[in-house]
């Protein structure tokens, strides 16, 4: 499959090129189909209540102590946490038509006491083992620099960032294509390069997992560099503890921007608790749940903070849009962004790292993908980027 990742980073901003062949049927042995099954009784626990999506999705309403995370041997003896021990504020600011809260899309809502889970389908599970390729990190280069150049190879320490992304439509992305928008948070690049651990969140359209073209939230993590990893809900690690919106949910109809018109941010943080080290994700009125320590051995602190935007597409079809699907070059309200972009700091203030924090690298012709960021000397960090696609690449990583 050929694949475009473009990414801006604390450390690096860049657009790579690179690609990775993959099947497009997973056939199954009789055994294999009995564990399929047997795990997917496992995830999808008896519901207090079902609540059914505008996208036609399940939703389970799941006691929030018997929900499929605490089925992990690493979480035995795990306590829930209800909430951070830090009060979540959101400090990202743009025009009037920010949208903080999000439409979850139901007619009704999950009794008190249980979260809310989008069951899980057996077609999903089957493409689980596939997963963590499109997620993989095509090793970027993680070198903190200073005024002069010189480079401090991993000495940064983040503790979560803050950001808002644009939501838009992506009609155009093929069945067997993908498009990602989202954050990276890599544990500690100076260990052993098997045990990296990875959290990742944001939007994406990807036709094949989910048998349709909404544009979804999602989350992913792996604790192995991505020779596996769990996207959502698909395996047991991530808790949730929000009874309105969780990872599988679609954006639609005021939660996407137009073209020339309205601009629909999700907004986000991600953010280690300082004090029981659990790494909390939050919307900006949600606190949505958290990946606990236990199931992060190895990551302590962030050494380096990615977002950006990652496309996949076979090889013999041309990669397809990213963002908005328009050039960054177009601009607020036509190119999609990434919005007041923070970082925290060891002492749980936000920050934005300074101009010489950042370098560029493009490897791909700007008329497929742009990444524009003119970095201040102080204030928010405004990247836009994205474009329509369209580039055909045969090489394989």
């Amino acid at each position: 499959m050929a694949s475009v990742r473009l990414i801006f980073s604390s450390l690096l901003f860049s657009l790579l090129l690179c690609s990775i062949e993959g099947r497009n049927n997973i056939p199954l042995t009789e055994e294999e189909d009995l564990e399929l099954e047997k795990e997917l009784q496992s995830l999808n626990k008896p519901p207090v209540k079902t609540l059914k999506s505008f996208t036609g999705d399940l939703f389970d309403c799941i006691e929030m102590y018997k929900q499929p995370a605490f089925d992990n041997p690493v979480l035995k003896n795990h306590k829930l946490q209800i909430r951070p021990s830090f009060q979540t504020k959101r400090k990202v600011t743009t025009d009037g038509n920010f949208k903080l809260p999000l439409d979850p899309g139901f007619n009704d809502t999950c009794p008190l006491g249980t979260v809310i889970i989008r069951r899980t389908r057996k077609e999903e599970l089957i493409m689980a083992k596939e997963l963590p390729k499109y997620f993989r990190h095509y090793d970027s280069r993680y070198d903190l620099l200073d005024s002069s150049g010189k480079n401090y190879s991993h000495k940064a320490r983040y503790h979560g960032i803050q950001c808002g992304i644009t939501t838009w439509a992506l009609p155009n992305v093929g069945p067997d294509q993908s498009t990602t928008n989202q954050v990276w948070m890599l544990g500690d690049l100076d260990g052993p390069k098997e045990d990296l651990n990875v959290i990742q969140t944001g939007w994406h359209v990807r036709p094949r997992l989910y048998d349709d073209k909404f544009t979804r939230f999602f989350t992913y993590y792996t604790i192995d560099n991505h020779k596996t990893g769990c996207m959502n809900l698909l395996c047991k690690g991530f808790i949730q503890v929000s009874a309105i919106f969780g990872p599988g949910h679609a954006f639609t109809g005021s939660d996407l921007s137009t073209y020339g018109g309205k601009q629909a941010y999700f907004s986000f943080e991600i953010r280690k608790d300082p004090e029981l080290g659990h790494w909390w994700l939050s919307t900006a009125d949600e606190n949505l749940g958290y990946w606990p320590k236990e199931v992060l051995p190895s990551l302590d602190v962030a050494k380096a903070i990615d977002f950006g935007g990652v496309v996949y597409s076979p090889n013999n079809e041309g990669s397809p849009p990213m963002g908005s699907g328009y050039l960054a070059e177009e601009g607020m309200g036509k190119s999609s962004y990434f919005m007041s972009v923070s970082y925290i700091a060891d002492d749980q203030h936000a920050f934005t790292p300074g101009k010489d924090w950042a370098r560029g690298l493009l490897t791909a012709p700007d008329k497929y993908y742009q990444i524009i960021a003119p970095i201040p000397d102080g204030g928010p960090w405004n990247v836009a980027y994205g474009g329509p696609g369209g580039l055909f690449n045969s090489s394989v990583v």
